[in-house]
C-alpha cells in the first residue's frame, strides 16, 4: 500500500512540474521572410489625362516599411526596358499626362522593395493595357472644310496653343504655328497638302497634345475639266458653254460668283456643274427658268453651289422625253421661293434610275402650288425609281415625295431634319405602290404647317423607321406618325431658331444620346 501511495505522489509532482514549465513565458521568433511576398493584382483606372494604379500590399508588411517600384512601358514583356520608373510609399499611385504621352498604349509592372533585410519581391505584371485619351479641342469637321489640298481646322480656343502637327499616312509631317490671333479665333486654315491623303492633326499647348483629328483630303479632279473660274463680268457664261461641252465633262465655276440661267436649258448629255474647291461662299446658279433634259443622260451632277430663283418655279422640270442614270444633289442650297419642285418628271415614261442627295439645305418648296419636293407627276408614268437622301435639311415645303401610279424600287431618308412641312391636306410622302425597300432612318420630325390638314404617309407602307423622333407640334389630322419616338417639347424649343433656319439641337443629352437629324446641327 506504502509503495502505490508513493507512485501517487511523485506523478502529482510531475504534473505539478509540468504545469508550472508551461507557464512560464518563452521568447517568440518573429517571421522574417527572406523575400518580400509580391504583390498579387495590379489595378488600373485610366482617364484622359490620367490613370489610377493600384495594388493589394505585400503580405507580412504591416510592420515593415515597404516601398514599391512601379514601371510603366510600351512592352507588355519589358523586355525592352521601362519608359518611366516610379516608386511609391503606398500601394497607389496616380500617373498624368505631364508624365505619360496622351493615346500611347501602355503596360505596368509592380514589385515591393527590399526592406529590413528581406530581399525585393518578384514583379507582377498587369493583365492589360492603358491608354489616356487626352484633351480634345478639335471641333467636328465638316465635309466644307476639307479640299484637295487644304483644311479648314476649329478648336476651343485654349491657353497656351502654339503649334498645329499634321502628319501624313506615309509619316511626312507639316508643322504649322499657330499665332495668338488664330488662337482666339479658334481656327486656322492649312494649305500644302496632298490629295487623296490621309492626315492625323494634332494641336499642342508647348509640348502638351491638346487634341487629334484624323481627316482625309478629296481627291484631285480629274477628266474633262471645264474651268469658267477666271471668266468675269458674264453672267450668262455658264448657260453659254453647255451646249459646247463633251459629255461627262465637269465644269467648275468661281466661288462667290453669280450665274445666270436667262431661259430654259435643256441637258442631253452627262455633266457636272460645280463650285471650284475653296472656302468662301459657293457660286450662285441663279434660274429665270428651269432646266430641262432629253433622251439618254448617264447623269447630272449640282455640287457645292447655292441654287437660286429669279422667276424659276423648279430646277429640272422634265418635260421631254428622258432617262437620267443619276441625278445628284450635293452641299447645296436654294435661295428664293420655289412656287413647284425641285425636280418634277412631267412626260410619260420619263425616268430617273437614282436621285442622291446628300449634306443640303432645301426650303420654301412648293408650298404654294402644292407641289412635292421631288415629283414624279401624277397620271404620267414617269418614275424615280430609288431615291438616297443623307446628311440634309427641308423646311417649308408642301409635299416632300410623290410618285403615283408606278412601281419604284427603294427609298431611303436618313440622319435629316425636317420642320415647317405639310399643309393643304398634303402628305409627307405620297406612293400609289410602296418601294420594296422603304427606310426612314435618324430623322427629325419638327413642326407641321397645318396640324389641321397635314397628312404623314399615304395608306400603310412597306416601311421600316428606326432612331426617329417628332416634336409636339409635328401633328397630323390623318395618317398619324408612326414607328417613330416622341420628343417631349415643341420644335422651337429642341431647334435654336427655326425661322430664321438655325436647327442646331438646344437639348445636348438628347444630340448626344441619339445623334439623330442632319449631323451640322449637333452642338
Amino acid at each position: 500500500m506504502k509503495k502505490y501511495f508513493s507512485i501517487y505522489w511523485l506523478a502529482i509532482g510531475m504534473l505539478l512540474i509540468g504545469l508550472v514549465n508551461a507557464c512560464e513565458k518563452k521568447p517568440v521568433n518573429q517571421f522574417y521572410p527572406s523575400r518580400i511576398f509580391t504583390p498579387t493584382s495590379i489595378s488600373i483606372i485610366a482617364y484622359d489625362t490620367l490613370v489610377n494604379i493600384s495594388w493589394p500590399a505585400s503580405l507580412y508588411t504591416s510592420t515593415m516599411h515597404v516601398s514599391y517600384t512601379v514601371q510603366i512601358g510600351r512592352d507588355s514583356t519589358f523586355q525592352s526596358g521601362a519608359d518611366f520608373t516610379l516608386v511609391a510609399d503606398t500601394n497607389y499611385l496616380v500617373v498624368t499626362d505631364d508624365t505619360l504621352a496622351d493615346r500611347v498604349k501602355y503596360f505596368v509592372r509592380v514589385r515591393a522593395n527590399a526592406a529590413d533585410g528581406a530581399d525585393s519581391s518578384n514583379w507582377v505584371y498587369s493583365t492589360s493595357s492603358f491608354t489616356l485619351t487626352g484633351v480634345q479641342i478639335f471641333g467636328t469637321l465638316l465635309n466644307s472644310d476639307i479640299l484637295d489640298d487644304a483644311v479648314r481646322l476649329n478648336w476651343t480656343p485654349t491657353a497656351g496653343v502654339n503649334l498645329i502637327v499634321l502628319t501624313a499616312a506615309n509619316g511626312d509631317t507639316m508643322h504649322v504655328q499657330v499665332s495668338s490671333t488664330d488662337n482666339a479665333n479658334g481656327m486656322i486654315i492649312v494649305n500644302g497638302l496632298q490629295p487623296g491623303t490621309t492626315y492625323t492633326a494634332q494641336i499642342f499647348a508647348g509640348t502638351k497634345s491638346k487634341g487629334l483629328i484624323t481627316f482625309t483630303t478629296k481627291p484631285a479632279l480629274t477628266g474633262n475639266i471645264i474651268d469658267l473660274r477666271g471668266i468675269t463680268g458674264r453672267p450668262t457664261v455658264l448657260y453659254d458653254t453647255l451646249p459646247q461641252i463633251p459629255s461627262g465633262s465637269i465644269v467648275l465655276l468661281a466661288r462667290g460668283q453669280t450665274y445666270t440661267i436667262p431661259s430654259t436649258y435643256t441637258f442631253d448629255r452627262a455633266v457636272t456643274i460645280m463650285s471650284g474647291m475653296g472656302f468662301s461662299t459657293p457660286a450662285v446658279l441663279l434660274l429665270s427658268s428651269n432646266f430641262d433634259a432629253t433622251g439618254k443622260i448617264d447623269s447630272i451632277r449640282f455640287s457645292d453651289l447655292v441654287i437660286a430663283t429669279n422667276g424659276a418655279q423648279y430646277l429640272m422640270n422634265v418635260g421631254n422625253t428622258a432617262t437620267i442614270g443619276t441625278v445628284s444633289l450635293v452641299n447645296c442650297t436654294t435661295q428664293g421661293v420655289f412656287t413647284n419642285s425641285l425636280i418634277r418628271l412631267k412626260t410619260a415614261n420619263d425616268t430617273i434610275r437614282k436621285l442622291y442627295v446628300n449634306n443640303c439645305i432645301f426650303d420654301s418648296i412648293g408650298v404654294q402650288n402644292k407641289y412635292a419636293v421631288f415629283y414624279a407627276n401624277a397620271s404620267s408614268s414617269a418614275m424615280i425609281d430609288n431615291i438616297e437622301i443623307h446628311n440634309s435639311t427641308f423646311y417649308n415645303i408642301y409635299y416632300f415625295i410623290r410618285e403615283d401610279n408606278v412601281h419604284p424600287t427603294s427609298c431611303v431618308v436618313d440622319h435629316c431634319t425636317f420642320n415647317a412641312f405639310i399643309n393643304q391636306g398634303g402628305y409627307f410622302i405620297n406612293y400609289t405602290y410602296f418601294p420594296s425597300n422603304f427606310v426612314l432612318s435618324n430623322n427629325i420630325f419638327g413642326s407641321t404647317l397645318d396640324p389641321t390638314n397635314a397628312n404623314w404617309i399615304k395608306s400603310t407602307p412597306n416601311l421600316t423607321v428606326t432612331n426617329c423622333f417628332y416634336t409636339t407640334d409635328c401633328v397630323f389630322s390623318a395618317n398619324n406618325i408612326y414607328g417613330a419616338t416622341a420628343y417631349n417639347g415643341s420644335s422651337t424649343a429642341l431647334f435654336r431658331s427655326p425661322s430664321t433656319g438655325d436647327f442646331t439641337l438646344m437639348d445636348a443629352n438628347f444630340a448626344a444620346s441619339y445623334k439623330a437629324g442632319d449631323p451640322r446641327w449637333l452642338p
